[in-house]
């Protein structure tokens, strides 16, 4: 509706243009058979193949040449300011002007009123969707958290069965899920502490040596001990791994190094757009829900971490600058 609104406005501004420009011409016809007022400018050129009685411009000006009885070299050229000209235009046009504002600003209020009627029925729906996975979140609690309590008991009663190991790791898998889905829907309550890195990392590491072992890790770990939330540290630390172990290649490589940062470097498969992985949903491969990355950096937001992510060559690095 404005492109449409606005080229009546400029069709209409080159019709009056026009319509000027041939009321001006004929004014100017006229003044040449009696040179009577004092409404256009004057003067005797010396032309060389000029056009008589035909509106041209030139430079500042707008002019009809006459011809001189009786003299042939030289003419007499009538003469109009392209400033009055367009002083009077912007007069005749100042109706058209307001008309063409009011419009638009009508065109922009029904646009608004518009996107919100129409984006109502969406609006409802992610709030219905919001809290249905809302309920789904805090449904799962309670099962898989029954789930850990009753396979721990079954790991005392047998210490070394692979089974039940198995079954345990996949919980935890399914755990860690449901606790980057409680991340990502709200940000919880800190509980701030003296909290070692460096106990969570090695906690960590062993956790994902058990699901991916034929994956090489190589270690640098040193004491960092700040103050943090200890589940959000864990949650940070749990996704960057998480995603160094999965996001892997065939008999790959995981090296971590934690002094005063945590640098995880992964052999990584090749990477298209590594500067859209922090968005949620986005990935590359089948594996996963896109979500890791994108809590990662909500969470380091949230504590005041900074976290920075690169590909170079196969190699995939994530950063962590408490």
């Amino acid at each position: 509706m404005f492109i449409f609104i606005s080229l009546l406005f400029i069709f209409y501004y080159k019709n009056l243009k026009q319509e000027k420009l041939y009321s001006l011409y004929l004014e100017m016809k006229n003044y040449s058979l009696t040179l009577k007022g004092d409404k256009f400018e004057t003067e005797i050129v010396s032309p060389k193949n000029t056009k008589f009685y035909e509106l041209l411009e030139n430079g500042n000006s707008y002019h009809i040449d006459v011809p001189i009885p009786f003299l042939e070299k030289e003419v007499l050229r009538i003469k109009y300011s392209k400033d009055k000209f367009k002083k009077e235009l912007f007069t005749a046009m100042n109706q058209i002007i307001y008309i063409y504002v009011l419009s638009v600003i009508i065109i922009l209020v029904l646009s608004f009123l518009f996107s919100i009627y129409s984006l109502s029925p969406l609006r409802r729906a992610y709030l219905m969707l919001d809290e249905s996975v809302k309920d789904i979140i805090h449904d799962i609690n309670t099962p898989v958290s029954s789930i850990l309590i009753n396979m721990k008991i079954l790991k005392s009663k047998y210490k070394n069965d692979e089974d039940v190991e198995n079954t345990i790791l996949a919980t935890k898998q399914l755990s860690n899920i449901y606790n980057n889905l409680k991340s990502l829907i709200k940000e919880t309550e800190k509980n701030i502490q003296e909290v070692n890195l460096k106990d969570i990392v090695k906690s960590e590491i062993n956790f994902f040596r058990k699901i991916y072992p034929e994956i090489k890790v190589e270690t640098e770990l040193n004491d960092l001990t700040v103050r943090v939330d200890k589940t959000v540290a864990e949650r940070i630390i749990t996704n960057l791994l998480s995603n160094a172990f999965k996001h892997n290649i065939k008999d790959g490589y995981v090296k971590i190094k934690l002094d005063k940062e945590l640098v995880i470097k992964n052999s990584s498969p090749y990477i298209k757009n590594p500067d859209k992985l922090f968005d949620r949903y986005y990935k590359e491969t089948d594996r996963g829900v896109g979500i890791g990355l994108s809590i990662v950096k909500k969470l380091c937001l949230e504590i005041g971490w900074e976290v920075s992510i690169r590909y170079e060559k196969g190699e995939f690095t994530a950063q962590i600058k408490p």
